[in-house]
């Protein structure tokens, strides 16, 4: 009986990579980010600026 490795194929196959490539986290982020910035602007600015906050 012949002993042979086993290949993993996944390591030999070339990865394409683009250049502008965004993964799912940093989508995520940017959009926790956005709508963060939403809701202090439209919502918790105009109540600080009118002293109403505090």
């Amino acid at each position: 009986m012949k002993h042979t490795t086993q290949r993993d194929w996944r390591a030999s196959r070339p990865t394409r990579k683009s250049s502008v490539s965004i993964d799912h986290t940093t989508a995520l982020g940017g959009l926790t980010l956005l709508l963060l910035s939403y809701i202090v602007y439209h919502f918790i600015y105009p109540l600080a600026s009118k002293g109403l906050l505090w």
